[in-house]
């Protein structure tokens, strides 16, 4: 039988994001599994774990994966807690609760980004969620991720071209780049943002390199990654409506 854990990282965890996570184990057929919720805001909250935020989500997922117990399990579902706020949640749990992975590896929410790295079309998962399918992709991932992230100050130089593409996505218009390049309000965010930028391509180009990432297929993905696309349009125009 293979055990499953479910992780979420969230920052200020409320009543509401408590219900809509919830309803979305409940709908995914996740109620079942070992589920924890890391909270990266500084505030006490007594029914879920702290994390300490120093990586936003990304050292949120690694201390998830030691507290819930990850060497012990087959099959870990991550999220943070934009799926929540940002995806078409309902949808992604009847998505979710369907999978039936073919193999074992890391999957995902897949990206080909208009970038090229050593000659190589840059491939990612994008990091807002990621199924890791066995323990040796659970072993794989703990490990890539803290590989990625000892850079996580530097800032990520593949060529010129690569800092003017990064620069125009967190520029974002209507119809590409980041959804809420509207709401990034200072120096500060700009940084943060480019991090994990960084991060997600970091950790992207080498769990391919490690032949282990695997992008979600098939018509209902693409009906929900489309409903998806949708959402992020719309938060294109209120960022930039009312920013």
């Amino acid at each position: 039988m293979v055990s499953t854990g479910c992780l979420l990282v969230a920052y200020d965890f409320n009543d509401r994001k408590q219900k809509l996570w919830t309803n979305f184990l409940n709908r995914s057929g996740l109620n079942e599994s070992r589920s924890l919720v890391i909270e990266n805001a500084p505030h006490d909250n007594i029914h879920v774990e702290k994390g300490s935020n120093t990586y936003f989500e990304f050292s949120g997922y690694l201390e998830g994966l030691e507290k819930i117990g990850s060497k012990n399990l087959d099959q870990i579902f991550i999220f943070n807690d934009t799926l929540l706020e940002h995806h078409a949640t309902s949808m992604w749990a009847d998505y979710i609760r369907n999978i039936k992975p073919s193999k074992d590896g890391i999957y995902g929410d897949g990206r080909m980004e208009p970038v090229i790295w050593d000659s190589k079309p840059l491939r990612i998962l994008a990091s807002w969620h990621f199924l890791l399918q066995g323990k040796v992709a659970i072993d794989i991932f703990d490990k890539t991720l803290r590989e990625s992230l000892s850079d996580f100050d530097t800032p990520l130089i593949i060529d010129h071209a690569y800092k003017i593409y990064r620069e125009r996505y967190l520029s974002g218009t209507f119809f590409k780049g980041y959804s809420l390049s509207g709401k990034l309000d200072s120096k500060e965010d700009i940084e943060r943002k480019i991090k994990c930028i960084d991060t997600e391509h970091r950790l992207g180009r080498a769990l391919d390199e490690n032949s282990v990432m695997i992008s979600y297929s098939g018509y209902r993905y693409r009906l929900v990654h489309l409903v998806d696309r949708f959402l992020t349009f719309k938060r294109r125009i209120k960022s930039k409506v009312f920013s």
